[in-house]
């Protein structure tokens, strides 16, 4: 089992109500990324998706700085477990930053058919699917969708990068809190 699928499995709930999907997992957890979501190892600068991932969901965070979101990661980690919400990546292999938005859209299209696969490992009955970044949405939700899941966002929730962080947590906090 890779490292990272080893540290997300620690906090897969025994029901998954929300299963959030981004692009891909995050590069070796010694590489400092925006993408380091189940990595609980260090304290890291800029995990955007953990961070704005917490402050969408639990709005009581919205002003606790970032160095004390990620010195409480773990037990966040746990209340997001406890809470039925867990996250995948469409592709299961880390992404370069060269790679095109092209490239990245055809690596999902053409690993449609294993997201699916997982998915239908995780998801129940009930499960609602949000997924994050446009070429995830625009890849995957129709797949998803005709497979017979609830996807739940009818576009776009943006990857909350430098410009997008207000965007991704107004949309995910809407559609978990059914907005």
């Amino acid at each position: 089992m890779e490292p990272y699928e080893k540290a997300r499995e620690k906090y897969k709930p025994e029901h998954i109500r929300y299963l959030l999907i981004a692009e891909s997992p995050p590069p070796a957890a010694s590489i400092q990324s925006s993408r380091q979501f189940y990595y609980t190892d260090r304290t890291r600068k800029d995990d955007r998706l953990f961070i704005n991932t917490i402050r969408a969901l639990y709005p009581e965070t919205m002003e606790t700085p970032e160095p004390e979101l990620e010195a409480q990661k773990e037990a966040l980690l746990h209340r997001l477990q406890q809470d039925g919400i867990y996250m995948i990546e469409a592709l299961e292999t880390s992404q370069e930053h060269e790679v095109t938005k092209k490239q990245r859209r055809e690596r999902i299209s053409k690993t449609l058919p294993q997201l699916l696969e997982r998915v239908k490992k995780l998801a129940a009955q009930d499960t609602k699917l949000i997924l994050i970044k446009s070429n995830v949405y625009d890849e995957a939700a129709e797949p998803l969708r005709a497979a017979g899941f609830t996807v739940l966002n009818t576009g776009l929730v943006d990857y909350p990068g430098r410009f997008n962080q207000r965007a991704y947590r107004e949309k995910l906090a809407n559609l978990v809190n059914g907005v």
